[in-house]
């Protein structure tokens, strides 16, 4: 029998696996932290299977963190793949992502692909201190049968002890005004509030990043090698990493040099115990739009890279973060905004003060932080700091030229109390004074010399550069009142010197509402900010003043027997003296009905010297010390030169003229000599003596440093020369408050009326002196506290032995007060403080608001005008302070006769005068030219055509009389 071999049949074949090529592999450690940010790990370079790469794995990370594999590249079907690592299957299998666009040109049927296997670093425990392949594991099926395996890479993962890197800390801090005028910084929570965030359209914001790194308390600080290259590194026992950021990419980076909406600026990368840079956010670019009303969150989605080192092996350490910022649009709140106050602002000349109402209370607003006392944290240097000349000049100009608003001043100029701490180190960087820049430059040319800090490049000023100084302080202070996100105020209410320049007026006016205008969202249309200068200083402090004041029981007598409150204020500020005579009284039925104020501050007659105030007071003190002859011996030997005061005219007879000259030597000691010698101090109190410096150094024209020695020498003699000085100046002033209490109308009554309903002229005074006229004066500005005006005050007015009274004070009252009231706080809110110089800001935000009705009776001239008369010749006034205005146009009984006069003879203008007691020289009286043609005689008429203006009329026989217009207030200032 034969056996039959049984015929096996062929193995069925397997189901072909799928052609794939794979072009990217990437492996990433990472990590989620409770913060939101997202850290990962990864090999310092492209992963090939040529290259065995290494992966750490810290003790700290194994609980929490992942291996992510990555694969992409092409295929010719879809499959379902697993990741095996050394020869052990890590996870399911996945299906691969199959891509629906075209494979790249020349591949034929295939398309693209992309897989990620994702492994909990705690199961790659096993394999620390091990080299392990990484295999994919291939297959059309779920199951993976039939699968074939593809090597990827090798792995070292290196088990590394201790917690690793780690970011405890991340925060976003928006620092534009921090920058601008030292205010709080705004942290991200502000960033992200939904009720704050930023506006759109407000320009460009600096962004500062901070990230805080934890390592257990086993990292310790090194510096990198070599120490000059600025990089600082954290270290722990088995790794570094260089926290300074090698690279920072964000979502809004661009290649092209189009204008982005994030940039970062790489050269403020930091590193350390912190990873630190900066972003710049534009709010007004357009790739941001559209906003909804409610706003959105815009996230930057920020990317830093760091390097790190393991051992042997190098990596980058990653996170990310996706930092959202609110961003809000103003015009739908825009009705909320037109029904908020106004905003009352004393643009001062040394400082700056703004009220308004913040939840239905009064506020001050403070320009940056600074270092200034809590009492006077409101009062915000007027001062500019420039950085960059140039770059001011053309941001400014720039953003003019096309109607724009939020020109980008960083680290270009820095406001308030940052630019008046920087006196000094950098007194010629520092523009202060900005109110009396107008007439110093545009009227005296008088132009400081001044150096910017940053390039150090001199600079001088003209009209267009004051301009742009004042439009800036203004930017600045727009700002801090329409802080991002929250209320934008529209309706300004500015106060302005009882004597200012017109032109000068008009100027600051003009560049304070462009300034403003700067600072509001450009959402906002400009016709709906109301910018107006139109009360004077001392009647905005007489309106928050004397509606407080008449409440106290010392005021009750007076009040009761004249039926209102009288008052002068006595406004002794930093750069004027400003007085006004008014009183404050009930509205009338028909002020009441067309106003619907039930008070009213009537101011009766108004003037002032636009250069006697506290600040010229230092100046000519610093100018009388160079000056004084145990001192000038030394400045002239050693060549040190002194900045003139404005109001000491130039003496060309002096040894020395030069040293007088313009220079930025002549400003440094200016300001170098009131600090070390405390000359500021002096002023407040006679008892105040300068300060002794015996080695005082100062600046020369050749640049060079001298030191000086009779600085220490003979100060009583200074002292008492220094006192004297301030006694004159101060009683000037009270002079010209004098006069102004002997011709104000204090009997007639509202309309010219007398109490009693009688018509009086407009310069009736009633009966008896200011005092039994029921008269109180008030004293306002930080330079009325000084001694010395308590003492003149005592000697001019009679009042022997006078005790200036505050509130709550024991002394008897005299009528002289000086009001302040200090902050306090009732049921959880601060109620402001007033002092004499914010009393004028909230003033003027009662008048704004309409709490207080300002009304101006006509005002009468300001002056005695007149000749020399009789023998021996005195000076005779012909022309009365308080002479009503009259129409020069009729020649009437108005006309003051002068007599037979030559036009070459000047007239002569007192602002006091002492019937028969001032002589030809007397220096109280100034000689004015009559603006007529010389050499002319005839017969002189004079016309009262406004409180500061003159109107000449000069007859000869029977031709047309010469008339001219003649304003004083340019002369006698």
């Amino acid at each position: 029998m034969n056996d039959t071999a049984t015929q096996t049949p062929a193995p069925e074949r397997a189901t072909p696996s799928p052609r794939v090529r794979i072009d990217v592999i990437s492996t990433v450690v990472q990590r989620a932290l409770p913060n939101g940010v997202r850290m990962e790990i990864r090999p310092p370079r492209p992963v090939t299977a040529a290259w065995d790469q290494a992966l750490p794995l810290f003790e700290g990370w194994m609980q929490s963190a992942e291996l992510r594999v990555r694969v992409s590249g092409l295929t010719d079907s879809p499959f379902f793949a697993a990741l095996e690592i050394e020869g052990a299957k890590a996870g399911t299998a996945i299906a691969a992502s199959i891509g629906s666009t075209p494979a790249e040109a020349g591949a034929g049927p295939l398309s693209p692909f992309s897989v990620e296997f994702v492994v909990p670093l705690a199961l790659l425990a096993p394999h620390a201190g091990k080299r392990c392949a990484l295999r994919l594991i291939l297959s059309p099926q779920s199951s993976l049968a039939g699968g074939r395996k593809v090597t990827l890479a090798r792995a070292l993962f290196v088990g590394i002890p201790g917690y690793g890197p780690l970011l405890s800390a991340l925060d976003l801090l928006e620092s534009t005004d921090s920058v601008l005028v030292d205010a709080p910084e705004r942290r991200l929570f502000d960033l992200q509030n939904p009720e704050e965030g930023l506006w759109i359209g407000t320009g460009k914001w600096r962004l500062r990043l901070f990230a805080d790194w934890g390592f257990g308390g086993e990292a310790r600080l090194a510096r990198a090698e070599p120490p000059s290259a600025g990089q600082t590194k954290l270290e722990g026992e088995p790794f570094v990493i260089d926290t300074k950021p090698s690279h920072v990419v964000h979502r809004f980076q661009r290649d092209d040099d189009a204008p982005a909406v994030v940039v970062e600026d790489a050269t403020r990368r930091a590193g350390g115990r912190r990873t630190y840079t900066e972003l710049v956010l534009d709010s007004s670019h357009p790739d941001l739009l559209p906003i909804p009303e409610e706003g959105k969150d815009v996230p930057l989605d920020l990317t830093v890279e760091h390097a790190l080192t393991y051992g042997e092996h190098t990596g980058v350490c990653t996170w990310h973060a996706a930092l959202p910022v609110r961003l809000r649009d103003p015009r739908p709140l825009l009705k909320s905004f037109q029904r908020l106050s106004a905003v009352g602002i004393d643009f001062g000349t040394t400082a700056t003060v703004a009220a308004l109402y913040q939840k239905g209370y009064r506020s001050l607003l403070r320009l940056g932080s600074g270092s200034a006392p809590a009492s006077k944290s409101a009062e915000n240097p007027t001062y500019l700091l420039v950085e960059d000349h140039e770059r001011l000049w053309a941001e400014v100009e720039r953003a003019a030229a096309g109607d724009a608003r939020f020109p980008n001043l960083l680290r270009v100029v820095r406001g308030s109390h940052a630019a008046r701490e920087a006196m000094t180190d950098s007194p010629n960087a520092v523009v202060g004074e900005l109110k009396s820049l107008p007439e110093r430059v545009l009227s005296l040319d008088q132009s400081p010399q001044l150096r910017d800090r940053e390039r150090r490049r001199d600079f001088l000023l003209d009209e267009n550069r004051v301009r742009i100084l004042v439009r800036a302080y203004a930017y600045l202070l727009s700002r801090a009142i329409n802080r991002p996100g929250q209320d934008v105020y529209l309706r300004y209410w500015l106060t302005h010197p009882a004597k200012f320049d017109e032109r000068a007026r008009k100027l600051l006016e003009e560049e304070i509402r462009r300034g403003i205008l700067l600072g509001i969202p450009e959402g906002i249309p400009a016709e709906e900010i109301v910018v107006e200068m139109s009360a004077s200083e001392p009647e905005a402090f007489a309106a928050e003043v004397c509606p407080e004041l008449a409440t106290y029981a010392e005021l009750e007598p007076v009040i009761s027997k004249f039926g209102e409150m009288r008052f002068a204020v006595f406004d002794f500020g930093g750069g004027t003296l400003d007085i006004a005579c008014g009183r404050f009284r009930p509205a009338t039925e028909q002020e009441a009905e067309e106003l619907g104020s039930r008070t009213v501050i009537e101011t009766l007659q108004v003037s002032g010297d636009d250069h006697l105030g506290g600040d010229y007071l230092t100046h000519e003190l610093v100018w009388l010390t160079h000056q004084h002859d145990k001192h000038l011996p030394e400045m002239e030997d050693k060549e040190v030169p002194m900045m003139r005061p404005q109001t000491v005219p130039p003496n060309n007879l002096a040894n020395k003229p030069h040293l007088y000259k313009r220079s930025l030597a002549g400003r440094q000691n200016r300001f170098r000599f009131e600090r070390e010698l405390g000359l500021e101090a002096v002023k407040f109190a006679p008892e105040n003596e300068p300060r002794r410096a015996a080695d005082l150094s100062a600046a020369r024209l050749d640049g060079s440093e001298v030191r000086l020695e009779s600085m220490a020498t003979d100060v009583p003699a200074l002292h008492a020369k220094l006192k004297e000085h301030l006694q004159t100046r101060i009683r000037d002033g009270v002079k010209l408050m004098k006069s102004m209490l002997a011709i104000a109308p204090w009997g007639a009554g509202v309309g010219g009326q007398s109490p009693a309903g009688r018509a009086e002229p407009p310069t009736s005074t009633g009966e008896g002196d200011w005092r039994e006229q029921g008269v109180t004066i008030l004293l306002a500005g930080n330079s009325s506290r000084s001694a010395f005006v308590e003492q003149a005050l005592a000697d001019e007015l009679g009042i022997p032995g006078l005790k200036v009274w505050r509130p709550g004070s024991s002394d008897p009252f005299q009528q002289v007060v000086l009001y302040e009231t200090p902050q306090r706080t009732e049921r959880g809110v601060t109620i402001v403080g007033v002092t004499p110089k914010t009393a004028v800001a909230l003033g003027a935000l009662k008048i704004a608001n309409r709490e207080v009705h300002l009304v101006r009776r006509a005002q009468g001239f300001s002056y005695f005008v007149g000749d020399l008369r009789g023998f021996p010749p005195k000076f005779v006034a012909l022309v009365q302070m308080g002479t009503p205005v009259s129409d020069p146009a009729v020649f009437g009984p108005h006309y003051v006769d002068f007599g037979k006069w030559d036009t070459k003879t000047p007239l002569r203008v007192a602002q006091e005068y002492a019937p028969g007691k001032m002589t030809s020289n007397d220096p109280r009286v100034s000689m004015i030219p009559t603006g007529l043609a010389a050499g002319i005689v005839g017969r002189l008429f004079v016309c009262v055509s406004g409180p500061d203006e003159l109107t000449l009329a000069l007859q000869q026989g029977g031709q047309d009389p010469l008339v001219t217009t003649l304003n004083l207030a340019k002369y006698m200032r």
